[in-house]
């Protein structure tokens, strides 16, 4: 008995100890907290914990102790057992899904690292290919380049002997229009006319000769063309515009050669008949000069200086003879310098022709250059979509990644939920465990205490105290039956709530996992169709490559033809450049001897005119001489015919001498009128005063002595500078203009008597006179013609002193001869 109840003590003590310990770990387990399985490490040890812990042990006393007592019935083990075995058969399954998705996932990233490396490795190989094709290209752009700096060359030489053309000709123009000018003045110029006829007729032969020898070079360039049969098409069309336009050429040039012939012609007509007038004009000098006996001197100076001229112009012409001798050399120099051009244009010619062929031939190139740029282009769009998707297949990994990382983050908390779960499922099941121990003591205890009470009701009598004993422990028994009722009801429904947890994360996780299957299949769908496209797109990327690498082989070897014949090209033309630059110093040189002789001929010509010149200005002179004479003439006439008059008009102021004295107001206001007679009329004597003056220089045969008329004069400036002082005595001019008047009487009365009567015609004469001298004058005449162009400072002093008394005695005469009438 003692035993029995040590026994059902440490029972109930069991019991006690390990009820409140359920509730605790359930709310462990619903927490989800790990720490259980480090602080858990037995079943056992929880019950123990948990009655230190809980001061619900005394309430749960009270508790079954109100609580009708109610038995239930012990729970099955065999749905439990199985519900545990799907579950951790369903978490291994779950398992080896995501070791096996994990699994895809490390190999989807290794195909995607390797297509990656791929990818770069096809991209490194575009850029080499890129870059090949650069530099192709590159190559082909400077082969252009080089080819266009060459046809710029053959232009430029083209322009330049077109340009030397030109200016061959606008020289020849410009040295026609100067032989023309030169025909039109100098007399002598005929020869040079012919000779200029002769030249043009030697530029006609060489312009026939170089149209023969560009007809012999266009039969040459048709032999070549007979022979090189692959390129008679095109070089029949260009020979036949070369033809044409040579021709179009030559008739230019000998219609303008005939043109120019025929003007010349008429210019040679023209100056024949100039030469006739000038034989005309020169027949008249020759009357002229027999008439002209007093200027012989001149005559033979100008006849002096017409040699001199003369020589001077043979001298020019023998000059302009050398310089036609070296114009003729300098025109054979260019002849053969436009033979060596031709020949140089015929090569030029063949190598245009071979320029464009190997224009053909780069247009060729360009041509399968542009094929493949296109190919490159439609590579660069391939390998831009394949970029373009690997970039987006990189997004779709990265994304996948990161649903990915989701999925097994999320995974991992299922996984650490579950384990959880199966740690709270241990656990629980070690509790049920204990609990169905317990149970099965206490079926054990009840059997034991039934066959006791059977006992004891056999043995009521001896064990009455043993009954209040048993009653007691019954009672506690039952209590502690009421509490494991109460514990299993709780542990049921952490059971159920378990049961939700797991539905609720079984449902989770199949969600998740169907999600992760279908992305699963996705990736390897993407994944397989990024296989085929890689393998697709590295099967094109081989056949291009392979393309690339045969159209580049036939570039280059293309390239380096290409490269060869364009150095053999550009030699020929270094030598031709060579030839034509040696053909243009020779050109220079001939243009400087050209531009030497033009200076000469231009010196020649300029002497040619100053001689002319001189001759024009010797027979002007001579006209003026002419002029002169008879000028001096008509004055000799003139003068005699006013000496008379004057001789008149001295005897009739000699009257009015003593009539003088008395009206002495009368002759001042005469001479006042006379003073402004002198100042209206100086003009009108000038002229006359320079003929007196050239009466005077030459000496002609005059009545009037010069000795006495330089008397009168001197006498009359006196009287002109005692009436400028002041006029301080009035009978001294009067006498003195007597003294000159009677000087001119003594001199003079052998005329007076013969020409009296003509005394008012030679008034009107000598006013005639006087105003054809004023039209002279003013119609623009030099007064130096009449002086020759050789007085003196001091003779123009004197000059101007006689013209001032000679006025002054004309209106003298003049108011006289007015009064008298």
């Amino acid at each position: 008995m003692i035993a029995s109840k040590s026994k059902s003590g440490l029972s109930e003590a069991s019991n006690n100890k390990s009820t409140p310990a359920t509730p605790r770990v359930s709310k462990l387990g619903r927490a989800g907290s790990v720490k259980s399985d480090a602080d858990s490490p037995s079943p056992q040890q929880n019950p123990r914990l948990s009655v230190d812990r809980s001061p619900r042990s005394a309430d749960s006393k009270h508790a079954v102790e109100r609580r009708s007592p109610k038995i239930s019935t012990p729970p099955d083990k065999q749905p439990r057992a199985s519900k545990g075995s799907e579950l951790q058969a369903l978490l291994g399954v779950v398992q080896e899904d995501l070791k096996k998705a994990r699994e895809r996932l490390t190999s989807v990233e290794k195909e995607k690292t390797q297509i990656i490396e791929e990818l770069k490795d096809a991209k490194r190989l575009a850029d080499e290919a890129i870059e090949k094709l650069k530099e192709a290209v590159v190559a082909q752009k400077r082969a252009e380049e080089a080819t266009e700096i060459e046809k710029f060359r053959a232009d430029e030489l083209e322009q330049v002997g077109i340009e030397a053309a030109q200016k061959r000709e606008e020289e020849w123009q410009k040295e026609l229009e100067s032989v023309r000018g030169q025909h039109s003045v100098d007399v002598a110029s005929l020869v040079s006319a012919t000779q200029e006829l002769q030249r043009v007729k030697q530029e006609l032969s060489m312009i026939n000769d170089a149209k023969n020898a560009a007809l012999s070079h266009a039969d040459d360039a048709m032999k070549i063309a007979e022979i090189n049969a692959e390129k008679v098409e095109l070089l029949s069309g260009d020979v036949s515009r070369l033809k044409s336009l040579l021709d179009s050429k030559l008739e230019s040039k000998t219609n303008e050669t005939a043109e120019l012939v025929k003007k010349l012609e008429s210019e040679a007509s023209a100056l024949k008949l100039e030469l006739e007038k000038a034989k005309v004009a020169e027949g008249k000098l020759v009357e002229m000069q027999a008439l002209v006996e007093g200027l012989r001197m001149e005559v033979a100076d100008a006849k002096k200086a017409e040699l001199t001229a003369g020589q001077l112009v043979d001298e020019w012409k023998r000059k302009v003879e050398l310089l036609e001798v070296q114009l003729e050399e300098a025109d054979q120099s260019e002849k053969t310098t436009a033979d060596s051009l031709a020949l140089v244009m015929n090569q030029l010619a063949e190598g245009s022709a071979m320029l464009q062929d190997k224009q053909a031939e780069v247009a060729a190139l360009k041509e399968n250059v542009g094929s493949l740029e296109l190919e490159v282009a439609r590579y660069k769009t391939d390998l831009d979509e394949s970029s373009h998707r690997l970039d987006v297949a990189q997004q779709e990994a990265s994304e996948l990644g990161r649903t990915i990382e989701v999925l097994k983050s999320k995974i991992q908390i299922m996984v650490e939920e579950k384990m959880e779960a199966l740690n709270n499922e241990k656990i629980a099941s070690s509790n049920i465990k204990n609990l169905t121990d317990e149970r099965n003591k206490l079926a054990t205890e009840l059997e034991t205490t039934r066959d006791e009470g059977e006992r004891v009701k056999k043995e009521m009598e001896s064990l009455a105290a043993a009954l209040h004993e048993a009653s007691t422990e019954a009672r506690e028994t039952q209590e502690r039956l009421l509490a494991k009722q109460v514990e299993v009801e709780d542990a049921q429904a952490q059971i159920e709530d378990l049961k939700s947890a797991l539905k609720n994360t079984q449902e989770s996780n199949e969600g998740t996992l169907e999600e992760a299957r279908n992305e699963i299949v996705c990736l390897r769908k993407s994944v397989e169709r990024l296989e085929t496209e890689a393998k697709n797109s590295r099967a094109e990327w081989d056949l291009k490559e392979l393309n690339l690498v045969n159209s580049i082989k036939k570039s280059e070897g293309e390239i380096i033809a290409i490269k060869v014949e364009m150095d053999k090209v550009v030699e020929s033309l270094r030598d031709k450049e060579h030839e034509i630059l040696a053909t243009k110093d020779e050109g220079v040189q001939l243009m400087d001897k050209l531009r030497q002789a033009e200076s000469e001929a231009t010196d020649a010509n300029r002497a040619a005119e100053l001689a002319k010149a001189d001759s024009l200005q010797l027979r002007e002179r001579l006209l003026d001489k002419e002029n002169e004479l008879q000028n001096i003439t008509q004055e000799n006439d003139d003068l005699r015919m006013r000496e008379a008059a004057a001789l008149e008009k001295v005897k009739e102021l000699t009257a009015l001498l003593a009539e003088v004295t008395t009206k002495k107001t009368e002759v001042d206001g005469e001479v006042s009128k006379c003073e402004q007679d002198c100042d209206q009329l100086p003009t009108m004597f000038e002229s006359h005063v320079e003929n007196a003056h050239d009466v005077e220089s030459e000496k002609l045969r005059l009545d009037v002595p010069a000795e006495k008329l330089e008397e009168c004069f001197r006498v009359d400036e006196k009287l002109k500078e005692e009436n400028g002082n002041g006029r301080a005595e009035e009978k001294e001019p009067l006498e003195k203009e007597g003294k000159m008047l009677e000087c001119c009487k003594t001199t003079d009365e052998k005329d007076l008597s013969t020409e009296r009567e003509n005394g008012a015609e030679l008034d009107d004469e000598l006013d005639s006179k006087m105003d054809g001298v004023i039209a002279d004058q003013a119609n623009g005449l030099p007064s130096e013609k009449l002086d020759n162009g050789a007085t003196s400072p001091t003779k123009q002093q004197q000059l101007k002193k006689k013209k001032a008394l000679l006025q002054k005695f004309g209106s003298l005469l003049k108011k006289k001869s007015n009064h008298k009438q």
